[in-house]
């Protein structure tokens, strides 16, 4: 979540209280405040399995994203955002599904998509 640490840092409009936006991992940064959070992110790494990308929205407004199927009953938490402009959108999706349809996108913007696995 180093982007949005720094988007809270740089870019959130002036008087924006973001409350309850705790790090979850790594274990030595659980339960800080992201928005507090300087230099202890940039040596984060990633979760196993997690993957971010900046596709651009196809021309109709939608985008597909693949990955590798995991085992039956893993779930995984997929997020999107544009840069810029927007709120970030997530949803919890199968991980032997291997791929979601995202909709109602802005045709050809970038956009920020994160999928990570959930804890069991």
């Amino acid at each position: 979540l180093a982007w949005l640490r720094d988007w809270l840092q740089g870019r959130a409009p002036a008087g924006l209280q973001v409350k309850g936006l705790l790090c979850q991992a790594p274990a030595r940064l659980r339960g800080r405040p992201v928005g507090e959070l300087r230099g202890e992110m940039d040596a984060c790494d990633p979760h196993p399995g997690q993957a971010a990308a900046s596709p651009g929205a196809a021309p109709g407004g939608s985008l597909r994203v693949r990955w590798p199927p995991a085992a039956p009953g893993a779930s995984l938490r997929l997020s999107w955002f544009r840069p810029g402009g927007g709120s970030v959108t997530e949803t919890l999706v199968r991980g032997e599904r291997g791929e979601y349809l995202v909709t109602s996108l802005q045709p050809r913007a970038a956009y920020r998509v994160c999928l990570s696995p959930l804890d069991p």
